[in-house]
């Protein structure tokens, strides 16, 4: 059990009715990874599009394992809690070790966490939905001081200025350019950053200054930063801050993700079946596709809803929308445990197993970990309780496909494991399996070795802070331009609400998993926090219950009053269950009665660009 591999299949290039699609070799410095292909229709090539011929990055593998933490000189955790939500097996105590071994950390988090409490030498605060500005800022200080490591800017990095600008790049449209306000007249000072962050412009210098001269220093981001209206700019922001200081890819630095280096092992997943209609929804617009339909836009009318593995209406973003949309379903099943939030609302639920009746085959959390577990059947399947896989390949049975699945439940693990496992016997009756540690604990480690033979999966084989993929096509999903730089994009505040509302992990639960355990729930009590001064403003006092609300819903549950908060920002906790009363207000802190059914340019889920106010709840 020492073989770990990674298979990458080229995609297949979809011609559509008419078409024939030539292939040929790109044009690319990128030691000839892609290959062009033209569709051509009666003799005129109609679209150029560019598939990549080699492995590119396995999924959540751009960060790098624990053991390395200890390596870093400085960890800076932005938005980041391993304490409050677990990143990996053993991440807080490998964060522990290394501030044992003197690695300085600071925390930038609108909420003093549990990791910041623990681990921070500095603790600051910053607005929700405004991440992207420090950190452009920062680059800023860095690079008006000349503190970037240009040799490996050179070497390793599209776009950081205009004599690293890919051909056919307008003039001005390097990074360095924008932060010197030479593309729009607004150079992005510390100070223009302050305005927008609420973070004291020192605070950013002294950062910024900090982060380029203590080497190795490692940016994590987490996830919630980027779960706002333009999300996608600030882990872009991220990256390009790490790259600019010329920390991805080395010993103590980091690429400015969360995760591990690692990524699954080789252990695949189940394979997808083809969308034959070929749309695809974000899933944050769930509640505006079910109101609105072909009306809004979007391919068809849904009137079915079939839901496996997931709790759609307590997790997606407006759940009073969603659920008074889902009135208008002719039907809708629902795969689950327990009866929750979503499958209230099902005509048909099938109870499907638990992990304690099938067996199964675990890898670590994201990429953080070189090992894979067999989770061996404990009980026989209760009642009429049947593996989701089984109820699907009934279904598929009874409607008449063929070839849905030629497998048992052994032999699909025996497949899906079989690039990673030599004696698949022996580590189903072991139950665990230690994989071969990756070569390097650091993400990209190669490609800054060796960019030669290495090169990066991009179409410049580098690093791009300017993306020749979004120069190319800024609308990738049509829900609105991306710029081929991180670039500061404000979102409008709604001044009727005047409190940011953030939605971190609960210690009680996984998302809404778990929520209707009252044991567990003790361990990490749901409640709204906010500002010693903002309750004072309002008449709240600390336990009081208080009513939390905006434009598209209200929700009822105890106040905590503290100064781990920001000033003008509230948190509640994500995934408690939806359960509204008579009137329709939820009763029990569901926060996504309050966040809105939008999407960034990039897909992602705003639950943290919203606003609320609170007020005490009338008796």
């Amino acid at each position: 059990m020492n073989r770990s591999r990674i298979i990458y299949e080229a995609p297949r290039v979809a011609a559509r009715p008419g078409e024939t699609v030539v292939t040929s070799t790109c044009g690319h410095n990128c030691g000839g990874r892609c290959a062009v292909n033209a569709h051509v229709r009666d003799g005129q090539i109609v679209k150029i599009s560019t598939d990549p011929r080699r492995w590119t990055a396995d999924y959540k593998s751009a960060g790098r394992e624990p053991i390395d933490y200890v390596n870093s000189r400085l960890i800076v955790m932005w938005g980041w809690s391993p304490a409050d939500g677990t990143f990996g097996t053993g991440t807080l105590q490998h964060l522990k070790r290394a501030r044992q071994h003197g690695v300085r950390v600071v925390c930038v988090d609108p909420r003093v966490t549990r990791s910041s409490r623990q681990l921070a030498d500095e603790h600051f605060f910053i607005r929700p939905s405004t991440d992207a500005a420090a950190l452009i800022a920062m680059a800023y200080v860095i690079t008006s001081r000349g503190l970037q490591d240009q040799s490996y800017l050179d070497r390793h990095v599209l776009g950081f200025d205009e004599a690293h600008l890919p051909p056919g790049a307008p003039r001005g449209a390097s990074y360095r350019a924008y932060l010197m306000g030479e593309a729009d007249g607004v150079r992005k000072t510390p100070q223009w950053a302050e305005a927008i962050t609420g973070m004291p412009a020192g605070t950013i210098e002294r950062l910024a200054v900090e982060f380029a001269t203590l080497k190795p220093a490692a940016l994590h981001c987490g996830y919630a930063p980027g779960r706002t209206i333009h999300g996608e700019q600030f882990h872009r922001a991220a990256y390009a801050l790490a790259a600019m200081t010329g920390n991805v890819g080395i010993p103590g630095g980091n690429s400015g993700t969360s995760n591990g280096a690692t990524g699954r092992c080789g252990i695949r997943m189940l394979p997808a079946g083809t969308n034959p209609t070929g749309a695809r929804v974000a899933s944050s617009m769930l509640a505006d596709l079910l109101d609105r339909g072909r009306a809004g836009g979007y391919p068809a009318d849904i009137k079915m809803v079939y839901s496996v593995a997931g709790d759609l209406f307590n997790q997606a973003p407006n759940v009073g929308r969603i659920v008074a949309a889902a009135q208008r379903l002719e039907f809708m099943v629902v795969h689950d445990n327990f009866l929750t939030p979503t499958a209230r609302y099902a005509d048909i639920v099938l109870p499907a197993t638990t992990f304690w009746e099938r067996n199964d085959v675990h890898t670590p959390w994201a990429g953080a970990g070189h090992y894979a577990i067999f989770m061996k059947q404990a009980i026989a399947p209760i009642g009429e309780c049947r593996n989701d896989f089984d109820i699907c390949a009934e279904l598929a049975r009874r409607l008449g496909i063929e070839g849905y699945s030629d497998r048992t439940e052994e032999e699909w693990l025996r497949e899906l494991t079989r690039d990673a496992i030599d004696d698949f016997d022996a580590f189903r009756d072991q139950g665990l399996a230690r994989l071969p540690a990756p070569d390097d604990a650091v993400a990209f480690a190669r490609e800054i070795r060796d960019p030669e033979h290495y090169p990066f999966s991009t179409p410049s084989g580098k690093i791009e802070i300017y993306s020749m993929t979004l120069a190319a096509r800024p609308d990738p999903y049509g829900l609105g331009a991306i710029p081929p730089i991180p670039t500061w994009i404000d979102d409008a505040i709604d001044p009727r609400y005047p409190l940011r509302l953030v939605t971190p992990k609960s210690r009680a639960r996984t998302h809404s998993i778990h929520g209707n355990q009252p044991v567990l729930a003790r361990a990490d009590t749901d409640d709204v926090w906010i500002n010693v001064a903002d309750a004072a403003a309002r008449g709240i006092v600390d336990g009081q219950t208080a009513r939390v609300f905006n434009g598209r819903g209200v929700t009822h549950l105890p106040a905590r009053v503290t100064d781990r908060i920001a000033p003008g920002v509230v948190s509640i906790k994500e995934g408690a269950w939806y359960t509204p009363d008579a009137s329709g207000a939820d009763t029990r802190g569901c926060a996504n009665v309050l966040t809105p059914d939008r999407a960034s340019p990039a897909g992602a889920a705003p639950f943290n660009s919203c606003f609320v106010d609170v007020a005490p709840a009338i008796p």
